[in-house]
Parts: structure tokens; C-alpha cells; sequence
């Protein structure tokens, strides 16, 4: 039977996204005898965490579906701690996720509850955990895979890399990543109104992150992304970028808009089927962003939900920050 330890997050949770259990899995009794060449050194552990209900980011919409993104988040909160307490990652570098994907198995496991305040829901995340580029038995990336469960009902996959970056390098990357940014040409113009709550999966107007003007031109839409005032900006706030949640929330919203707007989807029954990110620089909080989505066309999954693959850039300073495609799934 595998053995199980139980350790501390490095860092608290974003404000409102609950309380954080991280397990360590020990290897089973199968791995042992294997020689080193046929070792994988992979580790496994298991992340449990109540789904928020009040938080400002991920959870102020009409609460019919908890939101993707948040099963995103709590692996990259973890991933500092992983590979400095299991792989022997210095505690001075820094970790940067460049690439994420999670899908649901069906988005009925993802509805809210009756009342989710009053019950919220159980996230479980089985992680398994890979090195990669070792040298001197110290990784420089870790590979992240991982089952996602709601109350103990399977609700999906993802995976993740992230690279750790000796301070040098990290302070190089953010130097050049800022200095590329105020070098180009924006070719901005101020943001217009902000969209429709209701478009984006949004109750209330002071946590849409999408302005217009929204032209909808053979299935591309271009959108303003202004982070408002009142928003907290949790984690990489202190290191000078947009943190991620804040990025992944402005493709979410995007991809709302869009596909609603191309196929006439109820936007107040749809959210993420699948979510995959390739993050390719730092977001910097002071300079303008746009998001571009291109919308593919209809179809059904196998339960008859209408369905739209979404593919979406979001840039700044004539830069790609990141790219992804999401599915946007439209419930019965």
C-alpha cells in the first residue's frame, strides 16, 4: 500500500479560494528493484482544496459552473514548493509556468451546487510529477500531470511545465521582457465600454476585464483588456507582472464573447470545456493589452451540447504574451 505524508503550502491561497491540503504519495512497492536506468524519479501527490465562492476573480459570476481556471491555479501554486521540498530546487529561483492545458470529462461535474456557499465543492488533484534537464541531480524543469475530481466524481485532466530560473536569468528575462515592451509601437487606442457582465459569464460590471469597441469580422474579435482598479492582484504582483489568474480570466472572458457573439450560444449556460496555454513573456501591468480570439465553428459534443474551439492571442507592445485555444461548451 502507498505511504502518505502529509506537507505545508509554501504560500497561503489567493483570498477566497479556501483552504489548500497538499499530500505526498510515496512510490508504490511496483518501482522498487528497477534499476536507475529504468527508474522514472517521478513523485506523486494528491492536492485537495475547497472550490472559492467569494473569490474577486474566479467566482463572481451566476455560479452555475465552477470556474476551469481554478484547477490551473492551484497546481501553479504549488509548483515552487514541489521542486524546492521533492527535487532539491534552490530556494533563490524562480518558477515560471510556460505551458498548461486541463479539459473536463463533462462539464455536468462542474456545475455548482444548489447553494455553493453554503456546500462548496471538493477540487482533488492526483499529481504525478517529472524531472527534466537534471543536472547534479537538481532539475531545472518539472513536468506536471495530473486527474482532476469534484467530490470524489472524475471531472477531468490536465498537465503542466514549468522551468526554474536561477535569479540572474529571471532578472535578465524581466529586463528584456520589459524593455521589448516599451520599444514597440502599441498602435493603441484607449479602451472603449466594457462589455456586457452577462456576455463574459460576469454578474457585476467591476469584474469584466474585455472593453470594445467588439468587431466581429469573419469570426475574429479584438478586445481591450483593462484590469480595473478595484481588483487585488494576488501572487506575481510584487514581482512586477500580471499574474497569471488574471490572464487566464481575460482569455475565459474573450472566449465567452466571442463564441457567443459568432453562434449565438446562451452565454449564461456556457463556460470552458478545455483550457491550453502556452505563456510566451511577462505581462506588464502598466502597458495596454489586446486579446484576439478567432472562433472555429460549431459543433456538438456526444451529449448534444453545442460546442466552439476558440483560438486566442493576447499581446502587448506588438508582442505575443501568450497563446492558447479554449472550447467553449454551451450546457442543456
Amino acid at each position: 500500500m502507498d505511504g502518505m505524508s502529509h506537507s505545508a503550502l509554501a504560500d497561503p491561497p489567493a483570498p477566497g479560494s479556501g483552504a489548500r491540503s497538499l499530500v505526498h504519495r510515496q512510490r508504490s512497492w511496483e518501482t522498487f528493484g528497477l534499476s536507475d536506468a529504468a527508474a522514472d524519479h517521478r513523485q506523486e501527490f494528491v492536492l485537495t482544496g475547497e472550490l472559492p465562492t467569494r473569490h474577486p476573480l474566479v467566482a463572481a459570476g451566476p455560479h452555475r459552473f465552477h470556474d476551469l481556471q481554478t484547477a490551473v491555479e492551484m497546481v501553479r501554486e504549488t509548483g515552487e514548493f514541489i521542486g524546492q521540498t521533492h527535487f532539491s530546487v534552490p530556494a533563490n529561483r524562480t518558477a515560471v509556468f510556460y505551458r498548461v492545458a486541463v479539459a473536463t470529462r463533462d462539464i455536468s461535474a462542474w456545475r455548482t451546487s444548489p447553494d455553493p456557499r453554503e456546500h462548496p465543492a471538493l477540487l482533488t488533484s492526483e499529481l504525478r510529477v517529472r524531472p527534466d534537464k537534471v543536472i547534479d541531480g537538481v532539475p531545472r524543469a518539472l513536468r506536471f500531470s495530473t486527474l482532476l475530481s469534484i467530490d470524489d466524481v472524475p471531472c477531468g485532466s490536465g498537465s503542466a511545465d514549468v522551468v526554474f530560473l536561477p535569479p540572474v536569468v529571471h532578472r535578465s528575462h524581466r529586463v528584456l521582457s520589459l524593455a521589448t515592451a516599451l520599444a514597440a509601437p502599441t498602435g493603441e487606442s484607449a479602451a472603449g465600454r466594457p462589455a456586457d457582465p452577462a456576455d463574459v459569464g460576469r454578474s457585476h460590471p467591476d469584474t469584466v476585464l474585455v472593453h470594445g469597441p467588439f468587431d466581429l469580422t469573419h469570426g475574429r474579435l479584438s478586445a481591450t483588456v483593462r484590469i480595473p482598479d478595484s481588483w487585488p492582484l494576488p501572487d506575481g504582483t510584487h514581482e512586477g507582472h500580471v499574474p497569471a489568474l488574471v490572464q487566464l480570466e481575460a482569455l475565459r472572458q474573450t472566449s465567452l464573447l466571442a463564441a457567443g457573439r459568432m453562434h449565438q450560444l446562451a452565454t449564461d449556460r456556457c463556460t470552458l470545456g478545455s483550457l491550453k496555454v502556452h505563456f510566451r513573456g511577462y505581462a506588464e501591468p502598466d502597458l495596454a493589452m489586446r486579446c484576439a480570439a478567432v472562433v472555429g465553428l460549431c459543433g456538438r459534443d456526444t451529449e448534444g451540447r453545442r460546442l466552439s474551439p476558440v483560438t486566442l492571442t493576447l499581446a502587448q507592445g506588438g508582442r505575443a504574451v501568450l497563446e492558447a485555444v479554449a472550447t467553449v461548451v454551451e450546457d442543456l
